[in-house]
């Protein structure tokens, strides 16, 4: 199910719409615009930082909801992709960096996840929306039954 919300939510109050679901998986973190606290990489399994905004991080369901919950975190954009525990993505190696800036890909007819072996996707949109697209029902129906004003990503982008 592929949701947009047309408000700006911190990651904590996301996180916590999954009802814990979210630490069922692994996270790919990219195309982040950030601020963040100096040890902010100790809650990272990996990271590469190359150049704005082309960092890549790894971090498990658990260290990204401590991260959420940390105040001196605030994230402007950002893909947060999902991975099942046991898929490993080499950080040097990824062909599918998700991007949220400039992309059009999640305007069209049917918006699928950028990356083929991620499960969920959620990108927060400069500070303005944030859309879900998801192959995890669970999390999406959590996630639209604590927000108001959701809309289907598909039947949005129809109009």
């Amino acid at each position: 199910m592929n949701t947009i919300l047309e408000e700006f939510l911190e990651l904590k109050e996301i996180l916590n719409s999954f009802n814990g679901l979210n630490k069922d998986y692994n996270w790919l973190l990219t195309d982040l615009d950030w601020s963040y606290p100096e040890n902010y990489l100790d809650y990272f399994e990996d990271y590469r930082i190359i150049d704005d905004p082309h960092n890549n991080f790894w971090i498990t369901g658990e260290n990204l909801t401590e991260l959420a919950n940390n105040k001196d975190f605030h994230f402007i954009w950002g893909v947060f992709s999902a991975f099942d525990k046991n898929e490993k993505i080499d950080l040097d190696d990824i062909k599918e960096e998700p991007y949220a800036d400039g992309n059009p890909n999640f305007w069209v007819e049917n918006p699928i996840i950028q990356h083929p072996k991620a499960m969920v996707e959620l990108v927060l949109w400069d500070s303005s929306l944030i859309l879900l697209l998801s192959k995890d029902d669970d999390i999406s129906r959590n996630f639209r039954n604590t927000f108001e004003g959701w809309k289907d990503l598909i039947y949005h982008n129809q109009s």
